[in-house]
C-alpha cells in the first residue's frame, strides 16, 4: 500500500531543503566511509523518517557494494517512502533478481505498486507483478487482499485509459507551488487561494524549522495566516470554512514519534467583528486515540449542516475512513458516525469535500478502482447511505496520488492536489505535492460573502454560503413607505424558543447600529445602464464585484494628462476610494446581514430604511429611477443572502424594508454633470462617492 498522508505528505519533506547540501556532503565524504558506516548513517536517517537522506547514504554504499541484497532492499524502501517511484521500482526489481531464497517476499508487491504509480505505460507489467505476488503469497492478510484488489483495479485502469481532451489540467505555478509540498486549496475572495504548505519557517536554512502553515496566495499583506490561539510548535493546516463564512475549521497535528503525527480539528469563529481564539472540537469529533483531520462542511437532505472529516479511529472499515457529524443549531456536534461501506474500504479514504452547488461528496481513495495511488471519487447521498463512488477518470486522476478535490465558489474551476509528473521537486519527479486546477465548464451563480476582519493582520477572504434548490425571485421595489411586494412561497421563519433578556437584545441592536450607515457604491449608470426601470435582476454583490474590478480603469482615466507628482496623488486617491469605501462597504454589509439575522432569529420585528443616491450626470427622472434600481440590487442581496434565509421574515412582515430614492438632489453642485468630461463626472472619486445606497436606520418595532 502506498503510504497514507494522514495530514501532510510524508515526513521526508521536513529535510527536503537540505537535500542538495546533504548530497554534496555524502559525495565528498563517501570515499572515506565504509559500506558499514554509510549503511549505519542511512539506517539512522530512515529511523528519523528522513527517507531521502537515507536513500542517499544507501545509494553511496551501493556504489561500493552493489551485490548487497539487504542494502538494495533498504534503498528500495527508502526511495518508496519519499515517493521516488522510478528508482524504487528499479531497486525492487534488482532485489527480486538477487533474492534466491525469497528473503524479501514483499519486494514483488512493492514493485507492482511502484510500477502502477510510475506511469500508465507500466500497467501491464504491474498487473503481472501483482499476479506473481498473489500466486506466491500464502498469508491471509491486508497485503493478500490488496494484491487481489490491485489485480482488479489495474485491469480496470487498462480498460479506462481514455483521456477527456476537453479537460485541461493546469499547474498553478510558482505563485502557489514550491519544491516542497502544497495541498488543500480553498478558493477565497477575490479569486485567490488559501492553501496549506510545508515550508521552512525558521530564519534561514541553517536554522531550518519545517512546519505546515496556512498560506494566502499573493498578493496579500502577509502570506501566512495563523488562527488565533494556535500552538506555533504544531503543524497547522487543512482549512475549511462554514457555509455562512463565519466559522473556520482547521487541524493541528502533534508529532507522536519520529514517523507518526496525530491530529485534532479546531474551530475559530467570527464574532463581534473579529476571529475568536481557536477551540478544539469535542470528543464527539476528536477521538483522543486517533487522528482526526481534513474537515469539510456540507448538508443533508433536510438542510442540516454536516461536518465531514477523515479519521483512523476504531470501528472503521480500514485505515483512514470518512466520518461525519451533524452540526446542531446550538453549535454542538453529534457523535461522529462512519460514512459507511459504500465509501469506506480496507484501504484509506481521505480529503472529503462537499460540493454545495451539485450536492456531491468528493473524496480520495487508494482502494476503489483507480489509476494508481489515490484517485478522486464522487458520490451522492447522506449519512451512511451513498451512491456507488464514481472515479473522475483521466486526466483528473493519474497513476500518481490525486486528492484534495475542491471547487471554486462559482463552480467554474476545480482544484486538486497531486504529485503527478510536472510538479516541482528537489529529490524525485514524483516526490512532492503541488496544486492544480481545471475549468469545469459548469459555472453557477454563486456568490462570495467575506466577513469584515478588523483584528488579524491578514485579511482572510471567505467562501460563499451554499445554494438551495430554488433561487429567490427578483425584488420588486415599491416606493417609499409602501407595502412590500415579494412573490415568494417559502417556509415560515423559525420562532425563538428562548427569549433573550432585554439587555442582550439591546446590545445586539447597538452593534448593528454601530455599522450605520452601511454605504454601498456603484459604477456610473449601474446597475442595468440606460433605462427608466425601477428594478433589476442583479443583486448587490454582482455589481460590487464588477465595480471592484475597475480599479485600474479608474486609475488610468482619472490620471490622464497629469504630471508625475499629481498622477501619483490621483492614483492614491482612487486606491483609497476602492479600499476605504467600495470594499469596506461590502464588508460592512456582510457583517450587518449576519447581525440582522441574529436579531430576527430572536423574534424581533425590524424595520430598515434604505436610501438611494446618484451623481448629477443625467436628468433627474432618470436618476430617481436609477436610485431605485440600486436599492433593488441591495434588496436582491438580502433575498439571496444565505440562500434566502431572510425571505420568510420579509414575507411574514417581521422584516420590513423601506426605500427612498433621493436621485441627485443631495449631490454637491461642485460635481461635474458634463457627459464629455468623464474624468470628472465618472472617474473622479468625488463623483463616485455620490453613486451609492445607504442603510440609514434599523429600528425594533
Amino acid at each position: 500500500m502506498i503510504p497514507v498522508p494522514h495530514y501532510i505528505p510524508r515526513l521526508l519533506f521536513l529535510k527536503a531543503a537540505c537535500a542538495m547540501l546533504l548530497f554534496l556532503f555524502i559525495a565528498e565524504t563517501g570515499t572515506a566511509q565504509t559500506v558499514k558506516q554509510l549503511t549505519k548513517a542511512g539506517d539512522e536517517k530512515f529511523s528519523d523518517a528522513d527517507y531521502y537522506a537515507a536513500s542517499l547514504y544507501y545509494q553511496q554504499a551501493l556504489r561500493k557494494d552493489d551485490e548487497n541484497l539487504e542494502l538494495n532492499y533498504k534503498f528500495a524502501e527508502a526511495s518508496r517512502m519519499f515517493s521516488d517511484y522510478k528508482n524504487a521500482a528499479e531497486a525492487y526489481r534488482t532485489v527480486i533478481k538477487m533474492d534466491k531464497t525469497n528473503k524479501y517476499p514483499m519486494a514483488a508487491f512493492w514493485l507492482a505498486e511502484m510500477l502502477k504509480s510510475s506511469s500508465e505505460t507500466k500497467y501491464k507489467d504491474a498487473l503481472k507483478q501483482f499476479q506473481r505476488f498473489r500466486s506466491k503469497y500464502r498469508q491471509k492478510d491486508y497485503y493478500a487482499a490488496k494484491a487481489q484488489q490491485q489485480i482488479e483495479s489495474t485491469s480496470w485502469a487498462i480498460d479506462h485509459l481514455q483521456k477527456n481532451d476537453s479537460i485541461k489540467i493546469d499547474h498553478l505555478g510558482k505563485e502557489v507551488n514550491t519544491e516542497k509540498s502544497e495541498f488543500n486549496a480553498i478558493h477565497v475572495f477575490p479569486d485567490k487561494l488559501q492553501y496549506s504548505s510545508l515550508r521552512n519557517i525558521g530564519p534561514d536554512e541553517k536554522h531550518a524549522k519545517y512546519l505546515v502553515r496556512l498560506y494566502n496566495q499573493p498578493p496579500t499583506p502577509q502570506k501566512i495566516y495563523m488562527p488565533n490561539g494556535v500552538n506555533p510548535e504544531m503543524n497547522i493546516g487543512n482549512g475549511a470554512y462554514s457555509p455562512d463564512a463565519m466559522r473556520f475549521y482547521f487541524t493541528q497535528c502533534e508529532q507522536v514519534n519520529k514517523t507518526n503525527t496525530r491530529c485534532d480539528i479546531y474551530l475559530t469563529q467570527y464574532k463581534d467583528f473579529r476571529w475568536m481564539a481557536a477551540e478544539k472540537l469535542s470528543v464527539n469529533i476528536n477521538d483522543p486515540k486517533a487522528t482526526n483531520t481534513q474537515p469539510a462542511l456540507g448538508y443533508d437532505a433536510q438542510g442540516n449542516e454536516i461536518l465531514f472529516f477523515a479519521s483512523d479511529r476504531e470501528n472503521g472499515y480500514g485505515q483512514l475512513d470518512i466520518w461525519l457529524s451533524r452540526v446542531n443549531k446550538d453549535g454542538t456536534y453529534e457523535k461522529a458516525m462512519n460514512a459507511g461501506k459504500q465509501i469506506n474500504t480496507q484501504g484509506s479514504e481521505v480529503t472529503p469535500f462537499y460540493d454545495i452547488n451539485n450536492h456531491q461528496l468528493y473524496f480520495a481513495s487508494d482502494w476503489h478502482y483507480g489509476f494508481g495511488g489515490f484517485d478522486i471519487f464522487s458520490t451522492k447521498g447522506e449519512y451512511n447511505n451513498w451512491s456507488e463512488p464514481q472515479n473522475l477518470l483521466e486526466p483528473i486522476n493519474t497513476p500518481q496520488n490525486d486528492l484534495y478535490y475542491s471547487v471554486a465558489i462559482d463552480n467554474s474551476k476545480a482544484y486538486i492536489t497531486s504529485n503527478r509528473i510536472g510538479s516541482y521537486f528537489i529529490e524525485a519527479e514524483t516526490c512532492c505535492n503541488d496544486i492544480y486546477a481545471y475549468n469545469t465548464g459548469k459555472k453557477v451563480d454563486r456568490k462570495l460573502l467575506p466577513p469584515r476582519d478588523t483584528v488579524t493582520t491578514v485579511k482572510v477572504e471567505l467562501p460563499p454560503p451554499p445554494p438551495l434548490d430554488t433561487i429567490p425571485p427578483t425584488a420588486k421595489i415599491e416606493k417609499a413607505d409602501t407595502p412590500e411586494v415579494v412573490q415568494v412561497t417559502s417556509p415560515q421563519p423559525p420562532v425563538a424558543t428562548i427569549e433573550e433578556p432585554r439587555k442582550i437584545i439591546d446590545d445586539k441592536v447597538r452593534k448593528v447600529k454601530q455599522l450605520l450607515p452601511v454605504t454601498l457604491y456603484f459604477h456610473n449608470d449601474e446597475p442595468d445602464c440606460c433605462n427608466l426601470r425601477d428594478t433589476t435582476n442583479l443583486e448587490y454583490q454582482e455589481t460590487y464585484e464588477a465595480y471592484s474590478a475597475k480599479l485600474n480603469e479608474y486609475k488610468k482615466q482619472f490620471t490622464t494628462g497629469l504630471t508625475k507628482t499629481d498622477k501619483e496623488k490621483a492614483q492614491q486617491e482612487v486606491f483609497n476610494l476602492f479600499t476605504d469605501k467600495v470594499d469596506k462597504g461590502f464588508y460592512d454589509l456582510v457583517a450587518f446581514s449576519s447581525q440582522l439575522l441574529g436579531l430576527l432569529q430572536q423574534g424581533n420585528k425590524i424595520e430598515i430604511t434604505i436610501k438611494g443616491y446618484c451623481s448629477p450626470l443625467n436628468f433627474n427622472k432618470y436618476n430617481i429611477q436609477l436610485g431605485y434600481r440600486r436599492i433593488a440590487s441591495l434588496r436582491n442581496y438580502f433575498f439571496h443572502y444565505r440562500d434566502g434565509i431572510l425571505l420568510p421574515y420579509v414575507q411574514s412582515g417581521q422584516l420590513v424594508l423601506k426605500n427612498e430614492s433621493m436621485g441627485e438632489e443631495t449631490s454637491p453642485k461642485t460635481i461635474s454633470d458634463k457627459l464629455e468630461d468623464t474624468r470628472n463626472s465618472v472617474y473622479n472619486p468625488s463623483a463616485a462617492l455620490e453613486r451609492r445606497v445607504e442603510i440609514v436606520s434599523v429600528e425594533l418595532k
